[in-house]
């Protein structure tokens, strides 16, 4: 893996059509294994969260993006184009289920980096809570 600066950013819109801006700038790393791309980086900003989360982005060949969050607010989703994903959402509050549909993903990534943006949508007990739009940028880290 090589070392990257990995920059995330989300809009969420509710029903409302109300947009909330996230953004993410962090050291991480990059790798091209097997058939896939791999990102990792810190999330200090997560909301209750007092202690850093590792999260962990798998881009498969087959269009698939996998999303691996560790610590206190523990989860991993998948998103794939067309198609609803069940994830479990734990937090030190309780486990939440929740749904993922895909509707687009660009794959722009190549072995020294590029982004991906993903287009989804998240449900709750199959009632939809927002819809998101996240890209993340990969760049060689200059000294």
């Amino acid at each position: 893996m090589k070392d990257v600066l990995v920059t995330v950013k989300t809009v969420q819109t509710d029903d409302s059509g109300k947009p909330d801006t996230i953004e993410l700038t962090a050291e991480g790393s990059f790798a091209k294994k097997d058939d896939a791309y791999l990102i990792k980086y810190t999330d200090c900003f997560l909301a209750g969260a007092d202690e850093p989360i590792l999260t962990t982005v798998r881009v498969g060949s087959d269009g698939s993006v996998t999303v691996s969050r560790s610590g206190k607010f523990k989860s991993r989703f998948t998103i794939e184009k067309g198609r609803r994903c069940q994830c479990m959402y734990a937090t030190p509050y309780g486990t939440l289920s929740m749904g993922f549909f895909g509707e687009s993903i660009e794959n722009r990534l190549t072995e020294n980096g590029g982004e991906i943006k993903l287009t989804y949508t998240v449900d709750v007990n199959n009632s939809q809570l927002n819809k998101n739009e996240m890209t993340i940028c990969i760049k060689d880290v200059q000294f």
